[in-house]
């Protein structure tokens, strides 16, 4: 394969690679500080203890978070530098890519533990409740940027 060649596969993987982290997992929780937003929390009957676990369990977690976040950004520059070095060094850039697939699994594995301690906190009522909401909002989203007109992705 000519060098031109590689670099197009290359580009191409890294552009595959850097999909999931762009389209983080929809469905698992929605973003932001949705507890204090009073229509969800209305709509979730949230306690005020709730609120407060919800709160005590994302500041817990807020360092770590920025901390695996930026690991994965290092991860990712160093793979674009890897990809670009003359000469191509194929085995570097295999290796640059398994670090930035580690700092991506720890960063998701974070996110699925808080996404877990939360789930304590509410009960299956408010937790069923609260995906019907980040379907809605979804819902409305995609009219609202033009998405949504595909086929659907499971069972809603």
């Amino acid at each position: 394969m000519n060098r031109v060649a590689m670099m197009i596969v290359l580009g191409a993987g890294l552009l595959l690679a850097a999909g999931p982290a762009l389209a983080q997992p929809a469905g698992m929780m929605p973003m932001g500080r949705w507890w204090e937003r009073p229509q969800v929390a209305d709509q979730l009957a949230l306690t005020p203890e709730q609120r407060q676990k919800i709160e005590a369990i994302t500041l817990d977690g807020a360092h770590t978070m920025v901390d695996l976040k930026g690991a994965v950004q290092n991860a990712e520059i160093d793979l674009r530098a890897a990809s670009d070095a003359e000469p191509f060094q194929p085995a570097k850039v295999r290796e640059a890519f398994h670090v930035m697939q580690q700092a991506r699994l720890k960063l998701d594995t974070e996110r699925f533990e808080m996404l877990l301690k939360v789930r304590q906190v509410l009960s299956a009522d408010q937790w069923q409740k609260l995906h019907e909401l980040m379907r809605e909002r979804g819902r409305a989203r995609g009219r609202k940027e033009g998405e949504g007109r595909g086929p659907r992705r499971g069972p809603e």
